[in-house]
């Protein structure tokens, strides 16, 4: 939630820093699974929460003209998607 925030208020450094913020429920295992705790080893709304966020930050909202809002434009960012819409 942090990063399509940031995201829709246009602070692209915030949104990936939240993407990569070192804490561990932010950790994502070799078999792509979201870790919670050693009581809770996966967490699948985790894994969509992501993807949810990286698309917004592709694509931006219907409010948004701004291409790849979600990344920062400091040359540091190749980002390429296709066949996505913009979020609400």
């Amino acid at each position: 939630m942090v990063a399509m925030t940031a995201t829709r208020l246009n602070q692209p450094e915030k949104a990936i820093n939240a993407l990569f913020k070192n804490v561990t429920t932010n950790t994502y295992l070799v078999n792509g699974y979201n870790y919670q705790t050693s009581r809770l080893t996966l967490y699948l709304p985790g894994n969509g929460s992501l993807l949810a966020a990286v698309a917004l930050m592709c694509t931006g909202d219907d409010a948004n003209k701004i291409a790849n809002p979600g990344f920062p434009k400091n040359g540091k960012w190749k980002v390429k998607w296709e066949g996505m819409r913009r979020l609400p």
